[in-house]
């Protein structure tokens, strides 16, 4: 078991970018390793120790903004080398690429797939990652047991909400959808949204 769903490791030219990447994956309920969420775990550690631990052991994947300032810089390339250690180590794809240039980048091979950050908003990075987790299948057997109960509403995902809506009751409404996850998880939808009617049926 992991403490982090995944690890992001980027240079601080990027941060707008990663930032919005994180605050998505934060909102859909993905446990999620990012420097500036982390500030009070983080203080008064031994950097360089705790992110080989972060990066070889503690997170199922890393995802890895590939760009001329990565390349460059002390610190994320410890996390890169720390990244490939573990990738060397398992059979699965643990490093996931995300380009904002051509750079190459040490032990990172042409041939890895990747994500273009120039043609792709970070919503839609975010909501690729998710395709690598269960969270995507959490998520479907989620809508699934709303919508057996609440046969009359439209139920979808809307970024990082889950709208209802039911005509014949003129009744609309959204919520986190990270929220719904973590009911469903504890198997109280029942005890803590549908029982309370707060969404009528």
């Amino acid at each position: 078991m992991f403490d982090y769903d995944v690890a992001l490791s980027f240079a601080g030219e990027e941060r707008d970018y990663v930032s919005a990447v994180a605050d998505v994956l934060h909102q859909l309920g993905v446990k999620i390793f990012y420097d500036e969420y982390e500030a009070a775990g983080l203080w008064g550690k031994d950097l360089y120790e705790h992110l080989d631990d972060v990066y070889q052991r503690r997170s199922q994947y890393c995802v890895l903004f590939a760009s001329k300032a990565y390349a460059e810089k002390v610190w994320t390339n410890h996390e890169r080398k720390c990244a490939q250690a573990r990738a060397i180590s398992q059979k699965e794809e643990y490093i996931l690429p995300v380009r904002f240039d051509e750079t190459q980048i040490p032990g990172l091979t042409t041939t890895v797939g990747y994500l273009d950050a120039r043609k792709l908003q970070p919503s839609e990075v975010a909501h690729c990652f998710l395709k690598k987790l269960s969270i995507n299948a959490e998520l479907d057997d989620l809508l699934t047991y709303l919508k057996a109960e609440l046969v009359d509403y439209e139920i979808n995902v809307t970024g990082t909400e889950l709208t209802f809506k039911c005509p014949s009751e003129q009744f609309e409404a959204s919520f986190s959808v990270r929220l719904m996850l973590e009911m469903h998880r504890a198997k109280m939808i029942d005890e803590m949204f549908l029982g309370p009617s707060i969404v009528p049926y």
